[in-house]
């Protein structure tokens, strides 16, 4: 495997990350280029992830946001270098971060943990309004950064 450089996305990259997000009908609403860390391998963007400040009923917090891998790429640790290198950026010590999944084994490999339904209510009010709650295969897991 080539060598995998992770770097701040800027607007040129735009494009590609839309591209990448598609793939797995993940998509960028509220969110900039500039918000997002990219995977190159070749000078290719391979991988991408954003890492955002969110918050519901006044209660802010940290989110790993629009994880994506490229299908032909994954299993080589890309995803794994990108969320890495984006604990590495987290100002605030103190603070738990936060990712809705559909691969939880993945994260649970990073040392995230599972938090129930309710508290997923408490962070996101998008959930609230979602008439799939109930049925959601996403899982909410939760990493402590102290």
């Amino acid at each position: 495997m080539k060598e995998i450089l992770i770097r701040k996305a800027g607007k040129s990259d735009l494009q590609d990350i839309q591209r990448l997000l598609s793939t797995y009908f993940l998509d960028m609403e509220g969110l900039k280029a500039e918000d997002f860390f990219v995977a190159e391998i070749d000078g290719q963007i391979r991988g991408c992830a954003a890492l955002i400040m969110s918050g519901s009923q006044g209660k802010r917090f940290l989110e790993l946001h629009s994880i994506a891998v490229h299908p032909n790429f994954r299993g080589k640790g890309i995803g794994t270098r990108l969320v890495k290198h984006l604990l590495t950026t987290i100002d605030e010590p103190a603070s738990d971060l936060y990712v809705r999944t559909t691969a939880p084994q993945f994260f649970e490999k990073l040392n995230f943990e599972k938090i129930k339904n309710p508290q997923k209510l408490l962070l996101w009010e998008d959930c609230k309004m979602c008439e799939h709650f109930e049925k959601c295969t996403q899982f909410t897991m939760k990493y402590s950064c102290n």
